[in-house]
């Protein structure tokens, strides 16, 4: 097995399996990737295509590679200029399917964020994929792919890339960016699973604080009675649309480990909790509610992430749930915020890390640079 190029965090077997079938041909011709955003299904497509290439032995790598084409720029739409014949920024993906395999090989072409796919494109796609030139593998990634035609997504052969465990993503954190332990940890836990977020919370000036911020309103809540669960809500509710739903589910993800911690102390079980930089904020509560208490309100904020999910107004969510965990006599308590570590904060991206990826055609390879996805 070549040394893979990009690194992969948590998807290292799948791509292993996948390489073993590419070289038994054994491989589908069309594969698509599919995730939350950041779980790194554009970095697994690209480490994929690193290894059917064998590019990482290729001068300049996978990017430089001429049997190796990927859009994962930063347009909105990926129109039907960027994949039918006669592109004039450089190959389009038609033009690329067109020429034979350079290196005597395969060919591979990356689609990052596919779900951006206009009809007309993903159409033109689809008759690569149904009549797909020889030795030639098409990758796709994408989020949402209930936006891609059912005829393109059932042509596929597709593999769903769960969540990274924290302990993983604290580490390559901490190896591969140069990121302060504490800063790795808290960002791995803040990221519900997702390398790519958790980098973006370790690199980016002010991330980490915003999330974090939004953990101290949550305990900051306790012990004001209703008024002050409404206020907590109004400060941490987003705003509308798309971005301000995933912003509510970071949010109610993060509130939901600290209240499973909380309820690992509280049944005498503290090994059990990752939130360690935490532990008085832990104590606290499991010192002023029982666990059936805490238990109860894990379940709750459950409930108000299914909630929001299928497409509750977030702010009438966050205000019931508020209100619920924080507005009567069995409140938990008051809880400071946790002095901040400098070292641990968010840093501007610097280096490699910044630097994105050169591609072969037009735009920047976001996802695979960044570990994204």
């Amino acid at each position: 097995m070549p040394t893979l190029a990009t690194p992969v965090v948590g998807h290292g077997a799948l791509v292993a399996r996948l390489a073993e079938a590419g070289r038994d041909g054994m491989l589908s011709h069309a594969i698509l990737f599919t995730g939350p955003d950041g779980v790194g299904k554009t970095t697994t497509a690209v480490a994929l295509a690193t290894a059917l290439l064998g590019a990482d032995a290729w001068p300049g790598g996978v990017t430089a590679h001429p049997d190796f084409w990927i859009e994962d720029s930063d347009a909105e739409n990926i129109s039907i200029k960027r994949v039918r014949p006669g592109g004039e920024d450089g190959p389009t993906l038609q033009d690329f399917l067109l020429l034979r395999p350079y290196a005597g090989g395969v060919r591979v072409a990356v689609i990052g964020r596919a779900d951006r796919l206009g009809i007309d494109a993903a159409n033109n796609i689809l008759k690569s994929i149904e009549e797909p030139p020889p030795r030639t593998h098409l990758i796709l990634a994408a989020a949402h792919p209930e936006k891609l035609p059912q005829t393109v997504v059932s042509r596929c052969a597709a593999y769903a890339l769960a969540p990274v465990s924290a302990d993983a993503i604290s580490a390559w954190l901490v190896a591969g960016h140069g990121v302060p332990e504490d800063g790795a940890t808290m960002s791995a836990l803040l990221a519900a699973g997702r390398p790519g977020r958790a980098l973006r919370l370790a690199t980016e000036e002010g991330a980490l604080d915003a999330d974090l911020d939004a953990v101290d309103t949550f305990l900051a809540a306790g012990g004001g009675g209703a008024a002050a669960a409404i206020s907590a809500a109004d400060a941490v509710t987003p705003g509308p649309g798309a971005e301000g739903r995933e912003r509510a589910l970071i949010t109610l993800a993060a509130w939901a480990s600290f209240v499973r911690d909380a309820a690992c102390y509280a049944s005498g079980a503290p090994e059990l909790a990752v939130w360690r930089t935490y532990r008085p904020a832990l104590e606290r509560w499991a010192q002023h509610l029982p666990a059936s208490r805490i238990v109860e309100i894990l379940q709750r904020l459950a409930v108000a992430s299914e909630a929001v999910a299928t497409y509750a107004q977030p702010r009438l969510a966050f205000e019931s749930l508020m209100l619920d965990i924080f507005g009567g006599t069995d409140s938990p308590p008051l809880v400071e915020p946790r002095p901040r570590d400098p070292a641990a904060r968010g840093r501007k991206v610097s280096g490699s890390a910044a630097a994105g990826m050169s591609r072969r055609g037009r735009g920047s390879a976001r996802g695979a640079a960044r570990g994204t996805g």
